[in-house]
């Protein structure tokens, strides 16, 4: 698996052009080759794609606002962006809260219209991937709306996040295996307690199994792990990525 470094991790460094100009050469120094582009404040898609050609990146998935994949005109403004960029994942970050209620009612029209959407994204030739949180394993008319989403949007692809799975309740590894061919990019965050509080963790800092989730993913034809972390990092949110990455490069080894 290639890594990605997910860079909402550093969300406070992407406000402007000139901060996300410096971020994505950060993040290169790093070593990573891959990103996923997620908060960045406004920029202007061709100047992003120029950097990221001559920085000698690619970008595996976004985070898209939901407005603008609602909407018809700025829909297609979002593709032909992502196909400036190189990018073949439309990602959705999470279920808008605000126009979905998390009910039984709010998901069967959240599906729908996301179905809409798949369709209108996978006719351009890019795959529109949904990113968990925990709130997908609560159930409503005893299903958990992570398994509608499986079951009732079959051209969705998922961007898998193991730390929200485990704390939602749910078994990083049964979810791997049930979405076999339908992740293309997967979050790997690391889960911990520290003084009975959950925290966000750098990878091999938590209780999650590498050693099992690794191999699986492998296995699985996962083709990118993308490092986020929320928040709880190190010094800055680039050396919690470093620490990350350093161990997962150890495993590969």
């Amino acid at each position: 698996m290639k890594l990605a470094a997910q860079l909402y991790n550093c969300r406070d460094y992407t406000k402007t052009p000139a901060e996300i100009e410096a971020t994505l050469r950060r993040v290169k120094a790093i070593g990573f080759d891959t990103i996923q582009i997620s908060g960045f404040g406004p920029c202007d898609p061709g100047l992003l794609a120029g950097w990221i050609r001559e920085i000698g990146l690619e970008v595996c998935v976004t985070h898209t606002p939901w407005a603008r994949l609602a909407d018809a005109l700025e829909l297609r403004k979002v593709i032909e962006e992502h196909k400036k960029l190189g990018c073949k994942l439309v990602g959705l970050g999470s279920r808008p809260h605000d126009a979905y209620p998390n009910s039984h009612e709010g998901w069967s029209r959240f599906i729908k219209k996301a179905n809409e959407i798949t369709g209108q994204i996978k006719g351009e030739g890019l795959g529109f991937s949904y990113h968990n949180h925990d709130f997908e394993f609560e159930k409503w008319a005893g299903v958990t709306a992570i398994d509608r989403l499986i079951a009732e949007c079959p051209e969705m692809l998922f961007t898998l996040d193991v730390f929200w799975v485990q704390a939602g309740g749910g078994n990083p590894l049964n979810y791997i295996k049930k979405l076999e061919g339908r992740i293309r990019v997967i979050h790997f965050k690391d889960y911990r307690m520290a003084k009975g509080v959950r925290q966000f963790a750098e990878i091999g800092l938590g209780v999650l199994d590498w050693d099992e989730i690794i191999p699986l993913c492998k296995e699985t034809g996962i083709e990118t792990a993308a490092i986020e972390q929320d928040a709880d990092w190190l010094d800055d949110p680039f050396e919690s990525l470093a620490v990350s990455r350093e161990f997962l490069l150890s495993k590969a080894q």
